[in-house]
């Protein structure tokens, strides 16, 4: 069968275009993968051996020949001129056949700083890099075939609108980092990615490092070689990004209750910001009193609906940007280190489950996992293929165990979990002496009271469409506590619906205790604006801006017709 396939992929990839010029041969189709060796061989070979060289072509890549006709196919019919041979010929078509489709793709069109971007996001190349690479691609001058991005040879001026005031804006990218765009920049939350993805092709690789990666991943006769399990690209990764440790279980009050813990240096100030695509979903500032910077291990809990998030964390300025992907239901987590915290009554705060606190510790004294559904975890400690300890607990949300103290020479193991959630392994270190971090913790408890999750779950039901959804939860809200926070939502659904004066009542009692309350304010200027009050609405727009600086804000205001 794969025979037949491959001497009529000419006829397969003809039959897929109207085209009058000639159809492909067997050469032009694989010419991107292609050596030159074998191409000289080929072409020095009778018609008949040609044909056993095409059926065993395929058996030193690290591709079927069905996968390679599907690929071509498609960059031809979405990069190229759908005439054969023409995807190959773009840089969008040359990464997706060497790599395959991303995991993930962000669309940016043309906005007042940047030219049309798309990033592609793929969480491991293999054979290159073990960490997720992002590649982009923009539109050159506005025009032409997108273009693959490189921090080395475009540099971030690549990718701005043409105009004075940026012409002379940026130097290399060798010397820039991502707090030195967006300080310059002042870049929307929605365009953060680009920023992230304009200094670095991954994660913790610096100067040509990036150009290598490129190089390869944009080469699909050296991704699509035989297959190497060894990564090439490591020796410049460094670790300045921090890890976030995240613990996900399903929230009481709709969603996932997620809670984040990472450790940080920081003096001043930690802003969280969750965005959703184009959307804040959620954003905290807190601020410190430290007298110098501290080692702290900084814990955040949010309740977040179904869907793909980029989780930005902006310690005195630098901001560390995660990936976050939500899914509908609860999936067992990676092994997490904890020591106790202690009990925990009548009040919830991050990484606190029946009412029992857990603070993080890559060396704590006990192991935990989240579970899909309460019932037994089985633990174990290995050595080699040999069960060295053993242990079971009671699962609901999660699993605790206290981890063995004694009995094990100095030395790396492995720690398993089995449930019927699944299973999971981290290695375990095991020393003579495990020495306190040094490090301060910070825990951001507010605003985890009953009524105020309900409210922020409405809110993102809010942003989805879906009000009657959105009314459930902010009505439950109301019923735990009337907040301020629900109050608001709920006008912003009646302004969603056109029901004008019922929001408007909601927000005058809002302001009329809190007069510079910036999410009332620029709710009541969008229902003004809906009634057609233009100049009213200019000044709500106007005095929402006092309070908090928001590029939505003075969009619409710029947007209002000029009374």
């Amino acid at each position: 069968m794969r025979s037949v396939v491959l001497r009529n992929l000419p006829l397969l990839l003809a039959a897929a275009v109207v085209s009058s010029a000639a159809d492909p041969g067997w050469l032009d189709i694989v010419a991107p993968i292609i050596t030159p060796a074998e191409k000289k061989l080929y072409l020095s070979l009778r018609p008949e051996e040609r044909e056993r060289f095409e059926d065993g072509f395929w058996g030193n890549k690290a591709i079927t020949a069905e996968e390679y006709l599907q690929r071509i196919q498609y960059i031809d019919g979405n990069f190229g001129s759908t005439k054969p041979g023409s995807g190959a010929n773009t840089d969008q078509g040359r990464v997706y056949l060497a790599l395959g489709p991303p995991n993930k793709i962000s669309h940016f069109p043309s906005s007042r700083i940047f030219v049309p971007i798309e990033i592609w996001y793929y969480s491991v190349v293999p054979g290159v890099v073990n960490t997720e690479v992002s590649l982009m691609f923009f539109q050159k001058n506005l025009v032409g075939f997108p273009k693959l991005y490189s921090p080395i040879t475009d540099t971030i001026r690549a990718l701005l609108i043409p105009q004075a005031s940026t012409v002379n804006m940026f130097g290399p990218n060798d010397d820039l980092k991502e707090a030195d765009i967006r300080n310059t920049l002042k870049v929307p939350p929605a365009e953060d990615e680009i920023v992230a993805a304009s200094v670095n092709v991954a994660s913790g690789i610096r100067d040509v490092g990036n150009q290598e990666i490129l190089g390869k991943v944009s080469s699909p006769a050296y991704m699509l070689r035989p297959e190497k399990m060894t990564t090439d690209i490591r020796s410049r990764f460094i670790t300045s990004h921090p890890k976030l440790d995240l613990l996900e279980t399903a929230s009481p009050y709709g969603g996932m209750q997620i809670d984040l813990g990472i450790d940080i240096k920081v003096q001043h100030e930690i802003d969280v910001q969750v965005v959703a695509g184009t959307v804040t979903v959620y954003q905290n500032q807190l601020r410190l009193k430290f007298e110098e910077e501290k080692s702290v291990h900084y814990t955040h809990r949010l309740d977040l609906l179904q869907g793909s998030y980029r989780v930005l964390f902006t310690v005195d300025g630098t901001t560390h940007p995660f990936s976050l992907e939500v899914k509908e239901q609860p999936v067992m987590s990676e092994i997490l280190r904890a020591d106790s915290g202690g009990d925990v009554e009548r009040r919830q705060t991050p990484f606190e489950f029946d009412g029992r606190q857990l603070d993080l510790n890559s060396e704590g004294k006990f192991a935990i996992v989240a579970v899909t559904q309460p019932g037994k975890v089985t633990w174990m400690i290995r050595g080699g293929l040999e069960i060295l300890w053993r242990s079971v607990s009671d699962a609901r949300q999660i699993a605790i165990v206290e981890l063995p103290t004694r009995g094990f020479p100095p030395g790396t193991y492995k720690l398993e979990a089995i449930s019927d959630s699944g299973s999971q392994s981290t290695p375990f270190v095991f020393k003579d002496e495990k020495r306190a971090p040094d490090t301060t913790l910070v825990t951001f408890n507010a605003n985890l009271g009953a009524a105020r999750r309900l409210a922020f779950v409405g809110h993102q039901w809010l942003l989805k469409g879906k009000f009657d959804d959105a009314m459930r939860s902010l009505k439950a809200s109301l019923d735990a506590a009337p907040t301020r926070e629900a109050i608001i939502e709920i006008a912003r659904v009646d302004a969603s619906v056109g029901r004008y004066d019922e929001a408007r009542d909601r927000l005058r009692q809002i302001l009329a205790a809190r007069p510079e309350d910036f999410e009332a304010l620029s709710v009541l200027a969008y229902v003004e604006a809906s009634l057609q009050d233009y100049p009213v609405a200019a000044e709500l727009y106007r005095r929402a801006l006092a309070v908090q600086d928001s590029p939505a804000i003075r969009m619409a205001l710029e947007k209002l017709p000029q009374h």
